[in-house]
């Protein structure tokens, strides 16, 4: 939602300029949006800086610098801003320092790096690595990314670079950055349903709520429809809220489970009159050098980015500026989970060393304490977010709102398990029962293992050859590594093989 750089440096009068409050050297610049509002405000010897998430009716503040008020004035303004529904990122600079707080709501992230007694902030990790004089590895961070056991946290590949994480609060001064992670959230449990619930009326009722809460042009919102039954289902609740007047799209998958999953779509887009756009995920094979960022891409961002960022270029040129997904959806009807059972080293890719699997044994370090929807949710919304900014396209995640969580949380088991909840919804709206229970799985592992034959052994023999940051901190063995690579070219591939290509995105990420 925003960048920033702040020194230390006294603060006596904040301007705005070119899209941006400026003070000296120092700088705040709200990502521009009409999803956001801006506002500040200053007393005597306190400022503030809010930017965040329009609520529906809500008029946006005229753009400018710090309104003078009262010590009284600022003091509510304070408290207001702290308690706004809607996401958002919060700035104080005051004598006893600088403070960033960010709300419960977290659709865009802020990574914050410290150099020469300023701190820097901004929504693309990528955009801080030269921002920071710490370049080494987060052990911890980057073990976790190899080993695919990520969390929610504000370790990240970079010891020098830190995740704000959702209601936490940012301290800086005399040049030190500390960070105050908050209480645990209350977690509920399953209940008994009363014999005349209706729950598929409960659960629309609430999705419509939280689409309802949430500030967007429909006329300017694209929906990702890719068949799965989160976004299916947010999409229905879309278009009965709109009709024709959103836009779809997705990546369609190849062979039986391509053709299965375009004719699901197809009698969703007839039900609502969607304007689609439908590109082939094959012609984006993940590691396929033809369609390499621009830009530098984060550790943590997807590996199919390729199509995605594709659709999503062609939607911002088509005019939209929002961006409706499906995410959360999994977590929502997820059952509890088992207790977390000591992590073996046998469960992990064989070209991991024994100093990353050391690394892995602190599975609670910057782990914020049970934040009140998954872990797994904000992390995929984290991870996500930078690509849907970089479009200009401000995504939506209604499935990842807490009310429909806690209603997740309450629905006995039956309903979560196999995700009855949403198959049902879909069937009560008179779709064909391939829509809800698709016989073929669509996923990405055909066009996942096309892009490993064809570009993930010179991708290794390449890393090996001219080395690594993985390699250098003892991270990767390379024996096991030319292993696999001799694996995938001669197609005798083990199951394990394939997440090469998350040692790929990160070293690719780093270099």
């Amino acid at each position: 939602m925003l960048s920033m750089r702040i020194d230390t440096l006294p603060h006596t009068s904040w301007e705005w300029h070119n899209g941006r409050w400026c003070s000296g050297r120092s700088w705040i610049a709200p990502y521009d949006h009409p999803a956001l509002d801006t506002w500040s405000v200053h007393d005597s010897q306190r400022t503030i800086f809010q930017v965040r998430e329009r609520l529906p009716g809500q008029q946006a503040h005229a753009p400018g610098g710090p309104r003078p008020v009262s010590k009284r004035a600022y003091d509510q303004a304070l408290a207001e801003a702290t308690a706004w529904a809607g996401a958002h990122h919060l700035i104080e600079i005051s004598p006893q320092g600088i403070t960033l707080r960010t709300g419960a709501r977290c659709p865009a992230p802020v990574y914050l790096a410290v150099r020469q007694a300023a701190l820097h902030a901004h929504w693309d990790i990528t955009q801080l690595r030269d921002s920071t004089t710490d370049q080494n590895l987060d052990p911890i961070g980057t073990a976790r990314l190899l080993a695919l056991t990520g969390h929610y946290s504000t370790r990240t590949a970079w010891a020098g670079i830190r995740l704000l994480t959702e209601q936490s609060t940012a301290c800086f001064h005399d040049g030190e950055l500390t960070v105050d992670l908050p209480e645990a959230s209350r977690h509920d449990q399953a209940r008994e349903l009363a014999p005349t619930s209706r729950v598929l009326d409960g659960y629309e009722t609430l999705l419509d709520a939280v689409l309802a809460d949430l500030h967007y042009l429909p006329e300017r919102t694209a929906i990702e429809l890719s068949g799965g039954m989160d976004s299916s289902n947010v999409a229905m609740s879309l278009a009965r809220r709109h009709g024709a007047a959103l836009v779809s799209g997705a990546l369609l998958q190849e062979g039986a489970a391509g053709a299965q999953q375009q004719r699901r779509r197809e009698a969703m887009i007839r039900y609502a009159g969607f304007r689609d756009t439908l590109l082939r995920a094959a012609d984006y094979l993940p590691m396929d050098p033809r369609h390499a960022s621009s830009s530098p891409l984060g550790p943590h961002e997807e590996i199919y980015i390729a199509g995605h960022s594709t659709l999503l270029a062609k939607w911002h040129a088509d005019g939209m500026l929002w961006s409706a997904t499906g995410v959360g959806g999994d977590e929502m009807l997820s059952l509890p989970p088992e207790p977390r059972s000591p992590l073996a080293k046998s469960s992990l890719p064989p070209w991991l060393t024994d100093a990353a699997f050391e690394a892995l044994q602190d599975q609670e370090a910057g782990v914020p304490p049970a934040p009140p929807i998954s872990d797994s949710t904000l992390r995929a919304m984290a991870c996500g977010a930078p690509m849907y900014l970089r479009a200009g396209l401000w995504p939506l995640y209604p499935l990842a709102d807490v009310t429909l969580w806690r209603f997740g949380q309450w629905l006995p088991f039956s309903w979560r398990r196999n995700k009855r909840l949403a198959r049902a919804r879909l069937q009560r709206l008179g779709f064909p029962p391939e829509v809800a229970h698709p016989l073929l799985r669509e996923n990405f592992q055909d066009v996942l293992h096309e892009a490993l034959h064809r570009f993930a052994p010179q991708g290794l023999h390449r890393l090996l050859s001219e080395g690594s940051p993985l390699l250098e901190v003892g991270y990767l063995n390379a024996d096991e590594l030319a292993a696999a690579a001799e694996r995938i070219e001669a197609q005798r591939m083990r199951d394990t093989d394939a997440k090469v290509v998350h040692v790929l995105r990160l070293h690719q990420a780093l270099i």
